[in-house]
């Protein structure tokens, strides 16, 4: 089985990102390897796909009936990119979720690109690529076809962005911050001063009303919280926190037309 391309005709990648993407990598490619990958992704030669920390790699089924595993590359960041990064993705608490419900927004590309930073590649020179098949120094028809699968999966799921950049969604969430000792000294005080009150109750044996429940995203109706705050906003929500009511893409392969488990030396 082969990974089946959406798009049958014309060009392959339709959200902003995604076009961002398809278009520094047709750069790379040039327009003779450029048709020819785009041919045979349409014909599903694209085995599977593995998105990891700079790495997109796949087989592809050759015209020789031979498999061969390309691979393109885009660097994670390093340590400084990173932290500048997540000081501004956490400036934007709804990005996981956004990013989650199949949206990169594009201000925050733009307010990336003033830290000099981006999640795409920031021109043909930042990616490179490599197979196993005698077409050196490429790239290759194989290589060509994996970066439109490539494309077709980051425009469904643009948190393959984050993922060859070296983050998860998890990354993007500010950690608590840790209650200071007097503030600890405070909620003991006040605790110690709950459990008298309690002893005093009417009851006589320390019972009071029972808290009530956290509040879980999880089990929010969907259909209750877009009367509040709207359809799309509670969509999003809903998708990130994983709502039973949302109809969620099943748990599967990393691309979203994949019909087949990779093989199992693409999760090495």
């Amino acid at each position: 089985m082969s990974i089946t391309l959406r798009s049958r005709r014309g060009a392959i990648g339709k959200s902003w990102h995604a076009v961002a993407l398809r278009d520094a990598a047709e750069r790379l490619l040039g327009v003779g390897r450029a048709g020819g990958g785009k041919a045979d992704a349409r014909a599903g030669r694209v085995q599977w796909l593995d998105v990891s920390a700079g790495i997109a790699r796949g087989d592809v089924l050759g015209a020789d009936g031979e498999l061969y595993r390309a691979r393109v590359d885009l660097p994670a960041f390093s340590m400084d990119d990173r932290t500048e990064f997540l000081r501004l993705a956490r400036a934007r608490p709804e990005l996981p979720a956004r990013l989650a419900g199949g949206e990169y927004p594009e201000e925050f590309e733009k307010e990336l690109a003033a830290s000099d930073l981006s999640l795409l590649p920031r021109g043909a020179s930042e990616l490179s690529h490599d197979c196993s098949c005698l077409d050196w120094p490429g790239p290759c028809r194989h290589v060509a076809a994996l970066v439109y699968v490539l494309v077709e999966a980051v425009d469904d799921k643009p948190v393959h962005l984050l993922t060859l950049r070296g983050l998860t969604l998890e990354d993007l969430v500010a950690p608590r911050k840790a209650a200071s000792p007097q503030r600890a000294d405070l909620d003991g005080d006040m605790d110690a001063g709950a459990r008298a009150r309690a002893a005093d109750s009417p009851a006589g044996d320390g019972s009071r009303s029972p808290a009530p429940a956290p509040y879980d995203p999880a089990r929010t109706d969907p259909a209750l919280l877009a009367e509040v705050i709207g359809a799309d906003p509670a969509r999003i929500i809903a998708t990130f926190y994983g709502s039973a009511a949302v109809d969620e893409e099943p748990s599967g392969p990393t691309d979203p037309h994949h019909d087949e488990t990779p093989a199992p030396d693409a999760l090495e």
